[in-house]
């Protein structure tokens, strides 16, 4: 809304010799006759006010934005006077706000110099004759209402509803003299009100040429938004001539300056033709926004352009049509975009036609691949089971409404699928891409239950979201089996090379002691042997060193070569125990730990893991033996109970570490007992090597440690090892 602002200037006096030549009350209109902008009235004003024998005088106007009251011009007065005037609407007390507000000339007594009174009287904009806008849109006027209806003022009501001009107002405050005569006080008024008249109508005239500069700024922003455009845009009048287009539109609708050919000069014409044709051929259609595709040629490529013409109509302010707006984008990209979708149709056929044959191919390898595999949607439900699947979970059969499974009676088939899908429930709304697990489940060709391991992944959608789920059993039964035996095989291996070398560290040991007193023997008889019998000598203590050599080979393949290093005691049984678990799970052993924190204990790790794994495998054999064995441990609860702790000595550096293996096995038979820890003595008959133990007991040994068992036959058996601690 462009509304002009006053700004107060500094009153320039006409000198009194010119004053003189002019009557009184005609100068004074004269004068304001003369001005040419608003902010020229007050100044005159004041100079004619003084002119009539008035001391000071100022002029107050008020803020509609804001209620602030302040002097915008004033004579005679100094800063701190002025300073009085200054208020704000909402101040009711002040009185020249009562005056503001009721419209109507009021004396303030004692407001002056000296306790002078102050003559107030309001101006505001209005005037008897409406303005040319408001008559030809035949709408109210703003100052005609204010000159008609002068009552109390309201700021809401003083915005022009035709031109959305704010109006003005304020107050001119004359100090009144000792002495005023009432032709004074008429003359002051009659001055006053003609002022306000010749204000509002220069107060117009400012609007409208400030609204005119407004405009010339939008028709500038308007050009450069229309040049900046890319694509081609006409605006023409109501007889579809041209008023203005930007570049990208005079590429073909305008000659260009420098010399052309005359192909580019018909390229041109033909253009034209074709845009007249087609604006013509729209504004026949009568649609308010129609558009039409349009081919034009390219004056400096020589190509044919395909656009998409869109025009919207325009209207002038008393909302009469005035002409077109032409908007032409380009789509000859489109049309090249809509060959390859076609294109890309026909590949996508193709390709369609190829899944098919994968997805056939697929079922085939599901079909074949030998282990069960099922395939449920994103809400945990199957949809597909193959043919091992189906003998687990029972048959399904597809309907328009999706593939069912069909009713069974088998109660160990209805527990499997019990099973299935607490799995795939548990999957697929959980975080996790992949799945490995284990579930139990009843095979009718095994008669019996079978430890399936299950493989589950999860297909999503383009959202993000859970599509598909695929999971895969495998029975590792025999695989297991296999595991076991290679286990407990390399076991054997390890125990019968450890019980060779210790044989033979044993057997060079025992060679060793005469070894040392032959060699000595040797070396006291160099100095009393005869010179025929050096040679014999030579080749008996070369032979003997040769020997010599050989034993301590032997000892070297018992003897450890290990480093020692500090051993976490309750790591190692936590490893071998895990080691162990499915194992002793599949046996149906429960473990019990009980581990106390403990130091380090300096040892080989390698050893004292063997250590725990033989106590582990020994208490396994020993809870689950065959059914020939009397006092099977079938009717007692098979538990493994490993515990560890710690006795520190009375000097806080030294004390012990114990680690204690107990079983509820078959037990050891007393007679065994007492040689348990000999070589080849073992409770398993033939599937034992007697050696493990034999082992077991010299790595503690080797550690400086201690090992005792204890055992009660049909009970179980516990072996407690201490090792000694060094802070």
């Amino acid at each position: 809304m462009a509304t002009p602002e006053m700004r107060a200037q500094a009153p320039q006096l006409v000198p009194k010799s010119e004053r003189d030549l002019i009557p009184e009350r005609g100068r004074a209109a004269f004068r304001l006759l003369s001005a040419e902008r608003s902010d020229e009235i007050y100044p005159i004003l004041m100079e004619e006010v003084v002119a009539l024998g008035f001391p000071r005088a100022l002029v107050v106007a008020l803020d509609m934005e804001s209620g602030e009251i302040k002097p915008v011009a004033a004579i005679h007065c100094s800063q701190s006077y002025l300073q009085k005037f200054t208020t704000a609407l909402w101040q009711g007390e002040n009185s020249i706000v009562g005056v503001l507000r009721s419209l109507k000339p009021a004396v303030v007594p004692k407001a002056g110099t000296n306790g002078r009174s102050i003559h107030c009287h309001p101006v505001l904009f209005k005037n008897r004759n409406a303005c040319w806008e408001a008559e030809r849109r035949n709408r109210s006027c703003l100052a005609v209402q204010n000159f008609l209806k002068p009552g109390a003022l309201e700021i809401s009501e003083q915005v022009c509803r035709t031109c959305e001009m704010r109006a003005y107002a304020g107050a001119v405050l004359v100090e009144m003299p000792a002495q005023v005569s009432e032709r004074q006080m008429s003359d002051l008024r009659s001055l006053i009100e003609t002022a306000n008249g010749h204000l509002s109508r220069l107060f117009k005239v400012d609007h409208y040429y400030n609204r005119m500069r407004d405009n010339d700024a939008i028709i500038a922003q308007m050009q450069t938004l229309l040049q900046s455009m890319a694509d081609p845009v006409i605006l023409t009048d109501a007889q579809h001539r041209v008023i203005a287009q930007n570049c990208a539109a005079e590429r073909f609708f305008k000659l260009p300056e420098k010399e052309v050919s005359e192909g580019a000069a018909r390229a041109v014409e033909l253009n034209n033709l074709l845009f007249s044709a087609a604006l013509a051929s729209m504004a026949v259609s009568g649609s308010p926004n129609s558009s039409r595709d349009l081919t034009l040629i390219d004056i400096h490529e020589g190509e044919e352009v395909l656009f998409e013409a869109v025009t919207t109509p325009s209207f002038s302010r008393d909302g009469q049509r005035s002409g077109l707006v032409t908007v032409m984008r380009d789509v000859t990209d489109l049309r090249r975009a809509d060959q390859e979708f076609r294109a890309n149709m026909e590949r996508l056929q193709d390709a369609q036609e190829v899944v098919r044959q994968d997805r056939d191919l697929m079922h085939m390898v599901i079909e074949n691949v030998g282990d069960p595999i099922i395939v449920a949607d994103g809400s945990a439900r199957v949809v597909m089971l193959d043919s091992l699947a189906q003998e687990l979970f029972g048959q399904m059969r597809q309907t328009r409404d999706g593939p069912i499974r069909l009713g069974t009676v088998d109660p160990r088939i209805v527990n499997n699928q019990v099973k299935l899908d607490a799995h795939l429930q548990a999957f697929t709304f959980s975080f996790a891409t992949r799945q490995e697990g284990c579930l139990r489940l009843y095979s009718l060709e095994n008669k019996g239950e079978v430890d399936y391991d299950t493989r589950s992944g999860k297909i999503y959608d383009k959202r993000g979201q859970v599509s598909y789920t695929i999971t895969v059993l495998r029975d590792l039964s025999a695989f297991r089996k296999l595991e076991q035996l290679q286990m407990t095989r390399r076991m054997i291996e390890m125990e019968k090379f450890a019980a060779t070398g210790r044989l033979a560290g044993t057997i060079a040991h025992e060679v060793n002691n005469p070894m040392e007193a032959i060699k000595n023997a040797i070396f006291l008889m160099q100095g009393v042997m005869k010179p025929e019998a050096q040679p014999i000598y030579e080749i008996l203590k070369s032979e003997t060193d040769r020997v010599a050599r050989i034993v301590r080979q032997m000892l070297g393949l018992y003897r450890h070569s290990e480093q020692v290093c500090a051993i976490d005691v309750n790591s190692v049984v936590e490893d071998t125990l895990t080691l162990f678990s499915r194992q002793l799970e599949r046996s149906g052993i429960r473990i019990e730990k009980d581990l106390a924190t403990l130091p380090v204990i300096v040892g080989s790790p390698d050893q004292f893991r063997q250590v725990v794994s033989n106590l582990v495998i020994n208490a396994r054999d020993s809870i689950t033996p065959s059914s020939e064995c009397e006092g099977s441990a079938s009717t007692r609860p098979a538990v493994l109970k490993v515990r560890t702790r710690h006795f520190p000595a009375s000097d806080g550096i030294h004390g012990w570490a114990r680690l204690t293996v107990a079983d509820t096995g078959t037990g050891i038979p007393s007679e065994i007992l007492k040689t348990i820890f000999e070589p080849f003595v073992s409770t398993k008959g033939e599937k034992g090597t007697g050696l493990g133990l034999w082992i077991v007991k010299g790595i503690i040994e080797n550690h400086s440690g201690k090992m005792r068992v204890k055992s009660i036959l049909g009970k179980g058996t516990v072996f407690k090892i201490d090792l000694p601690v060094v802070r």
